[in-house]
């Protein structure tokens, strides 16, 4: 591992941009003469925020959540940036992919970096000179989290079957050649790190919405969930959840607009009408992390650029009014639906709040989106979805100028999603919190509750459960990771991935054919450069050369 940059090659490293990585501190000065004042660490702090965006994917860490569900069954990359998420999506993906804004190389750079931003805040702090004590202590607590969060990252991509190094201080000279922790290691130290963070009293347990992009005792909670629950600790997710849950700060998001669109609350929850206080269920956002959405999604109709082409199988996922399935209710009804998911305007609300499907003129005034036909938007022609489907979730009409709307990286309605996997996990599928929060988020989407009586089965419960859970956190970056703590990859995976149903041939558009290889493309490769610069780091199963 190479000191300054963890990891990287010499010739990524002489590229850089930042001199953070070369210098000893963010501002050039040497550490005798820099960290002196709150003021100063306040600001090698800020340089550890580096969070990833809902649509933006030109910054560091090059991260775009929402992109990032063409790792899945869920959607298709359809831009021509960020080829890689295409290649991951259909396991074509190489340890020495060409490398562009969001390449492998870059997410790995960009993390480790920021880790060793966070490790040179943590050695540093204690130098300077802090008016009020409790403030230095708040900022140790952030830039642990911080640094737990960046670690999180890396091993969800890179190590989630064999571990990631682990790195808890800025590397020396003679510590080049780091080796991979275990995968159990990993997980330990994430976890010990939150705890720690969670143990300084002077972190508040939740900062006020101006602030919910900054680390407090809710993320970090939320955070310990998350990994907890992936690596299948499922008494450690639930007792963090609940902690969150017990504490009565957040509450699921209902809006104060007055229409009668059943799914109105589901809708707003991700429109600029949530952004200001009243809006308890955000856990932790990027600010503007939306920005782009309008330009990304929408298509060439509207003028713009449709990167993202959700997929039938997703759209099939959702529940009529009645809460049946369309499997449930049979191939004829499945067959209809597919060919009309808007047929009596019969399904869950949150479809219509989330996808863009032919005909639909419910998006924006006197615009009614036309796959079929002869305009910009007909599938096949430039910056149009080839799928038939578009992605609403993330649009709102009333913000199509400044494009200001902030990301949910995190959201309370996930932390009671976790909770309740973990009660089925551990053989409590008939605990009555269970169907109660799915219901409280299926109550909130406008949609019809369920009993008991109907899923009386851990069987039933768990596919009730995986099914809301893929409906209600879709583009919100859940899925990549549900499907590989479910091993599910090989039959969600596999296969052609299909679009809409053209009326005019009556058959579905083949987007593409995926092949998903067990024990491979669970986790993507680590870039080349870094296996030839680091002797001692490994290289996924599956991953050589071209392979």
């Amino acid at each position: 591992m190479k000191n300054t940059y963890l990891l990287l090659s010499l010739t990524v490293l002489l590229s850089s941009c930042s001199d953070f990585l070369t210098r000893d501190n963010p501002f050039g000065a040497t550490d005798d003469a820099f960290w002196k004042t709150s003021s100063e660490v306040g600001a090698a702090l800020n340089l550890c925020y580096s969070l990833p965006s809902g649509s933006l994917h030109y910054t560091a860490p090059y991260a775009s959540i929402i992109h990032y569900e063409g790792f899945t069954d869920n959607t298709y990359h359809g831009a021509d940036f960020g080829g890689f998420i295409t290649t991951i999506g259909n396991s074509t993906i190489t340890s020495d992919s060409p490398n562009s804004f969001g390449g492998i190389s870059d997410v790995w750079t960009s993390y480790y970096k920021n880790i060793r931003n966070c490790c040179r805040l943590l050695e540093n702090m204690d130098k300077a000179y802090f008016i009020d004590p409790s403030e230095k202590e708040r900022m140790r607590a952030e830039g642990i989290i911080l640094r737990a969060y960046y670690h999180w990252e890396l091993f969800k991509y890179f190590g989630y079957k064999e571990g990631i190094p682990v790195v808890d201080h800025a590397l020396s000279p003679n510590e080049n050649y780091m080796e991979r922790s275990t995968l159990e290691a990993v997980v330990d130290f994430i976890l010990a790190e939150l705890d720690r963070a969670l143990a300084i009293e002077d972190l508040p347990f939740k900062y006020e919405d101006a602030k919910k992009d900054r680390m407090d005792k809710a993320v970090a909670l939320s955070l310990k969930s998350i990994v907890a629950l992936n690596a299948k600790r499922y008494e450690v997710s639930r007792q963090a959840a609940a902690e969150i849950i017990n504490s009565g700060r957040y509450e699921l998001f209902y809006t104060t607009a007055e229409d009668d669109d059943p799914g109105k609350n589901f809708r707003d929850l991700f429109r600029t009408v949530s952004m200001d206080g009243s809006n308890k269920e955000r856990i932790l956002i990027k600010p503007a992390g939306c920005k782009e959405a309008y330009f990304r999604f929408s298509g060439p109709g509207l003028g713009q650029q449709c990167t993202s082409w959700p997929t039938l199988d997703f759209v099939n996922t959702f529940e009529t009014k009645q809460g049946k399935t369309l499997q449930e209710l049979g191939p004829d009804s499945l067959d209809i639906y597919s060919k009309d998911p808007l047929y009596n305007n019969n399904r869950d609300p949150r479809l219509y709040a989330t996808i863009v499907m032919p005909y639909d003129n419910t998006t924006f005034e006197q615009y009614t989106y036309d796959p079929w036909g002869e305009g910009p938007e007909a599938v096949g022609r430039p910056n149009a979805s080839r799928s038939g489907f578009m992605l609403k979730k993330f649009y709102d009409p009333q913000d199509r100028t400044s494009q200001r709307n902030d990301y949910m990286i995190i959201r309370y309605a996930e932390i009671l999603l976790n909770y309740v996997e973990c009660l089925i996990e551990t053989g409590q599928y008939n605990n009555p919190d269970v169907l109660k929060y799915i219901n409280d988020i299926r109550k909130r989407a406008g949609q019809i509750q369920v009993t008991a009586a109907e899923y009386n089965s851990e069987a039933k419960v768990r596919e009730l459960y995986r099914r809301e859970r893929r409906i209600e956190l879709s583009f919100e970056g859940a899925r990549y990771m549900d499907i590989r703590r479910w091993d599910i990859g090989e039959q969600t995976m596999n296969g052609p991935i299909y679009g809409a149903v053209n009326p005019a041939t009556g058959k579905k558009v083949q987007i593409e054919i995926r092949q998903f290889r067990k024990n491979k493309n669970e986790v993507w490769p680590i870039p080349e450069s870094e296996i030839l610069a680091n002797p001692n780091l490994k290289q996924n199963q599956g991953y050589v050369g071209k392979d």
